[in-house]
């Protein structure tokens, strides 16, 4: 039996009306173990079936007890029969069948007494480390072993999380009238100029992987108003830190007729939704995980480039306007202010071509920050084609190779703003989590290409 949930039966006319709690157990057949379809109440002696991979085996003088997973839920099996046990080892897939037993001291409430197992598939070696360990090996080979690491309770909590995180962001966005969009991973040329680029042969042309959706997506306002994507971005930067990938998850987002505040005020109330969502749909997996419980006020606080450097200067931190806020200076400024907040207006050199000026020194332009951690960066972008041309030659990239994104610019395009948004980043904030790494499922970065 798979226990995937407790329902209420709608038109079953072989069931009660009266009892409202039932098991649904899905019908499967595998290698002549057969898991029946049926509705049953939950109660002590009701039969039940299941198959699941074994997370752990915990044996005492007269029972054992054993601990299996299925599509994620640990469900505890009951042996009294030491000859059931002989070929069950953790990480084994078996079949059980047996009888209903109602716990608290069980996962879900409720355990299964086996009277019969089959094993499906064996463990063929001793696995490199032991998923249920309290001390773990490096990172490094619990990536090299990744889909074995990903089997740790941890994990499969992290993992779900991750998901609900992302359904409740597409649900923000739906709810505020934007389109999802995916656009293409292989370029032509730089969508924010620089060197962090993967160059590959697109047959007999020079391409690369996008660093952004960018420019697609600012192309797109112009005839879908409001559209977002969640997707691969690629950076062949030499980062080898804990916040850095090289292929990583982006929200990106991009609105027509919305202004910095517009933008902010999205980002606001999207992070605010996500943690009330995530907290409502998954508040025992991220107690489990240890979690912290992030607080945020009524309207998340900004202060200008101008400010934050003024504010280091009095604190011995002398920074010339229009230079970068260093990791040194974000921590100084992240432990003062604590929580999440935005750095706006910032300096017009250390943005891209495209963010609009708010005068010749600084920008329509914002990061949104957890501490000393950049989530997310936007603004206000430029949609005349002459000043675009313009900003592209003063940053030293040739008009040339951006002449196919110039021309929707020339038919009207609608003033717009936008911003991109690490989901590894946040979730990160999110969990506690203190490497990216740990967040990814498979993660890139300069020295890891595989598996």
């Amino acid at each position: 039996m798979i226990i995937d949930e407790i329902l209420r039966p709608t038109n079953h006319s072989t069931v009660p009306e009266t009892i409202n709690k039932f098991i649904k157990i899905s019908f499967k057949i595998h290698n002549g173990f057969k898991l029946l379809k049926v509705y049953g109440k939950v109660e002590d002696g009701a039969k039940a079936e299941i198959m699941g991979w074994v997370l752990s085996i915990r044996e005492q003088k007269t029972v054992s007890f054993v601990i299996i997973v299925d599509n994620r839920k640990q469900v505890q099996l009951v042996i009294n029969n030491t000859k059931l046990l002989k070929h069950i080892r953790q990480n084994s897939v078996i079949g059980a069948s047996g009888t209903l037993k109602k716990t608290s001291k069980a996962p879900g409430g409720f355990e299964i007494h086996v009277n019969e197992v089959r094993v499906i598939s064996k463990v063929k070696k001793d696995p490199p480390f032991n998923i249920m360990t309290k001390d773990l090996p490096s990172i490094d080979l619990r990536l090299d072993n990744r889909a074995l690491d990903l089997r740790r309770p941890y994990n499969l909590d992290l993992f779900t999380i991750r998901a609900a995180l992302i359904r409740s962001i597409r649900e923000y966005l739906y709810s505020k009238g934007f389109l999802e969009v995916n656009t293409p991973k292989i370029i032509a040329s730089a969508s924010e100029g620089g060197a962090a680029l993967f160059p590959l042969m697109y047959y007999d042309k020079q391409a690369f992987l996008a660093q952004s959706p960018q420019l697609y997506k600012e192309e797109l306002t112009m005839p879908f108003e409001r559209v977002f994507e969640i997707g691969p971005i690629f950076r062949a930067e030499p980062s080898r830190t804990l916040k850095h990938l090289s292929e990583s998850v982006s929200l990106d987002v991009e609105a027509a007729f919305f202004t910095n505040d517009d933008l902010m005020n999205l980002i606001d109330g999207l992070v605010r939704n996500s943690l009330s969502d995530i907290w409502k749909s998954s508040s025992d997996l991220l107690v489990r995980i240890k979690a912290p419980k992030l607080g945020l006020p009524e309207r998340l606080s900004r202060f200008t480039y101008g400010q934050i450097i003024d504010w280091l200067g009095k604190n011995d931190r002398k920074i010339n306007f229009g230079d970068d806020l260093g990791q040194k200076d974000l921590e100084l400024f992240g432990s003062h202010v604590n929580d999440f907040y935005f750095i706006t207006e910032w300096p017009i050199k250390l943005k891209p071509f495209y963010i609009q000026p708010k005068d010749n020194e600084v920008t329509f332009s914002f990061d949104l920050m957890y501490r000393e951690l950049e989530l997310s960066s936007g603004g206000e972008r430029v949609h005349d084609p002459s000043i675009l041309r313009k900003n592209l030659k003063a940053a030293g990239l040739p008009v040339k190779s951006f002449r196919h994104h110039l021309i929707p610019y020339y038919y009207g395009m609608p003033p717009h703003g936008g911003f991109g948004m690490g989901v590894e980043r946040l979730l990160m904030t999110i969990t506690g989590a203190d490497n990216i790494r740990e967040v990814s499922l498979y993660p890139r970065d300069v020295r890891r290409l595989s598996p």
